[in-house]
């Protein structure tokens, strides 16, 4: 097995990224769509777009999906609202919550968005050694069977033009929440005109809220919250133990707490 990996960029800003993890058959293929993935980005053009193709040698992971939870916030407000208490549930500190909304929203990287995430402790310090880079999750990917399951539930709730964003989200935050330390993941996207983002934690799932960030607004990005973790070794797990998705929990509505 391969990973493929797409990384873009304009003027030195991320541009946009991605993975695959591929046989050796299918690197062809995956490095064309990738590479055309790069070039059509709503951020705009790229002045620089790097593949990587490095194969893996570590004994891969298959893991079950998060369960796929549908906020129904109707504007940014409820889905901040929804934000906060999701995390307040999974028991992180209200300052750390606002810390963490608050970076996102300006931007974590001096007001820029950065290609990794912020890693965020029970006090509301942040980890991750380099804050223009980030932790940057890789090494995962989503097998043929189980993204089929998730394309025809998300097409049931009429979602199915975000498959995309959600399979790459859905994946990434399985990976996160299934290492230990993770108490839970806040992220809405830098994609100016993908208003979504998530909640995500081995406790509730994946709870997808359609409203974390006002239309056209291009910051964005990932919060880790963390507990009790050995710092590199969190992060090496992150980076570069390869993970695939094969089998695919379901998708429901969110009502409460109860229910999850």
């Amino acid at each position: 097995m391969y990973s493929v990996r797409m990384r873009a960029e304009k003027g030195g800003r991320h541009i946009s990224g991605a993975e695959r993890l591929v046989s050796e058959e299918e690197i062809q293929d995956s490095v064309q769509s990738l590479t055309g993935r790069a070039l059509s980005h709503e951020r705009g053009k790229p002045d620089f777009v790097n593949i990587s193709v490095e194969a893996v040698k570590s004994p891969v992971k298959n893991l079950a999906s998060l369960p796929v939870i549908l906020h129904n916030a109707g504007n940014v407000m409820e889905g901040r609202n929804a934000a906060r208490r999701t995390l307040e549930f999974l028991g992180i500190p209200g300052f750390c919550i606002q810390k963490a909304l608050s970076l996102l929203e300006n931007g974590p990287s001096d007001g820029q968005s950065m290609r990794g995430a912020i890693i965020m402790d029970m006090q509301g310090n942040r980890l991750e050694p380099d804050r223009e880079r980030g932790v940057r999750a890789t090494r995962m990917d989503i097998t043929e069977k189980a993204a089929g399951e998730l394309t025809k539930s998300l097409s049931g709730k009429g979602l199915s033009s975000y498959f995309t964003h959600v399979k790459e989200a859905l994946v990434l935050a399985t990976k996160v929440a299934s290492i230990d330390g993770t108490v839970a993941e806040l992220c809405w996207s830098d994609d100016p005109y993908y208003t979504a983002g998530y909640v995500a934690s081995g406790r509730t799932g994946y709870i997808r809220i359609p409203y974390l960030k006002e239309n056209g607004d291009s910051n964005g990005g990932r919060v880790f919250f963390v507990d009790n973790i050995n710092i590199p070794g969190y992060i090496n797990e992150i980076e570069n133990k390869p993970v695939l998705i094969d089998r695919f929990a379901g998708i429901r509505e969110f009502t409460d707490f109860h229910t999850i």
